[in-house]
C-alpha cells in the first residue's frame, strides 16, 4: 500500500513531537544518527557538497590502488542548467576562410618533443572494435589530413603504423602493450613498443 507524501510528513511531524515530549533524549539520537541517514539513505552520489559521493569514491579507491573507473557513462546530469560541453557541428565550412590557427602547440620550453596538434584528430577507436581495414582507412586520412590518429585502450596494431599517420597511443586501464605477465605496467615493454614505433618513422604520442 502506498501512503500519499504530505499525510506521511505530517504523521512524521506528529510522532517527532510526541516523541520530544515523552522522551527527550530521542532527539540527541535522532540529531547523531542524521548525518549517517542522509549519507546513506537520502542523499545521491551526486549530492554531497564540497566534495560528493561519487569523487570521495574515486578519491578513497586511487588511495587503496583499487580500480577507479566506471563504464557505462557519467552519473553528472548532464541536461542541467549551466552544464557546460562543445557541440559537434552539422555544417561544414572551408578551411581557407578560418582566420583562427588550426593548431595547438603542446609542449612547453623544457619539453624535448614538443607536437602541432590540429584541432580536428581521430578519437579512440581500438583495433578490436573495428577492423583491419578500417584502422587502416583511418591512419591513411590521418597521414593525409594532417592530424592524429587515436589508437584506443586495445593498443597498438601493425596498421596504425602502416600509412605514416602521426598515431596517439592510448594506454588504457588494461596496459594493452605495455604490460607484464601479471598485467601490470610494464617500463620496459612500453619502451620496446616506442622503439618499433620509432623505427616506422612515425610521431606517436602516448
Amino acid at each position: 500500500m502506498r501512503i500519499p507524501f504530505f499525510p506521511f510528513i505530517i504523521i512524521s511531524l506528529l510522532l517527532v513531537a510526541v516523541l520530544a515530549q515523552r522522551w527527550p533524549q530521542a532527539l540527541w539520537l535522532m540529531e547523531w544518527l542524521r548525518p549517517f541517514i542522509r549519507q546513506y539513505l537520502i542523499e545521491s552520489d551526486t549530492d554531497g557538497a564540497p566534495v560528493n559521493r561519487m569523487f570521495r569514491s574515486v578519491i578513497y579507491q586511487r588511495a587503496k590502488g583499487a580500480l577507479d573507473t566506471v563504464p557505462f557513462g557519467t552519473q553528472v546530469d548532464t541536461y542541467r542548467e549551466s552544464y557546460e560541453w562543445i557541440s559537434h557541428s552539422l555544417v561544414s565550412i572551408n578551411v581557407a576562410e578560418v582566420d583562427a590557427e588550426l593548431r595547438l602547440h603542446i609542449g612547453g620550453t623544457d619539453c624535448l618533443q614538443p607536437y602541432e596538434s590540429s584541432v580536428f584528430n581521430i578519437s579512440a577507436m581500438s583495433f578490436g572494435a573495428l577492423s583491419r581495414n578500417a584502422i587502416l582507412s583511418l591512419n591513411k586520412g590521418a597521414k593525409f589530413g594532417g592530424f592524429s590518429h587515436n589508437s584506443g585502450e586495445r593498443g597498438l596494431s601493425p596498421y596504425h603504423l602502416q600509412h605514416g599517420g602521426d598515431v596517439v597511443w592510448q594506454i588504457g586501464t588494461g596496459y594493452f602493450g605495455c604490460r607484464d605477465a601479471q598485467r601490470h605496467f610494464c617500463l620496459e615493454t612500453f619502451r620496446a613498443s616506442c622503439h618499433r614505433i620509432r623505427r616506422s618513422d612515425h610521431q606517436c604520442r602516448s
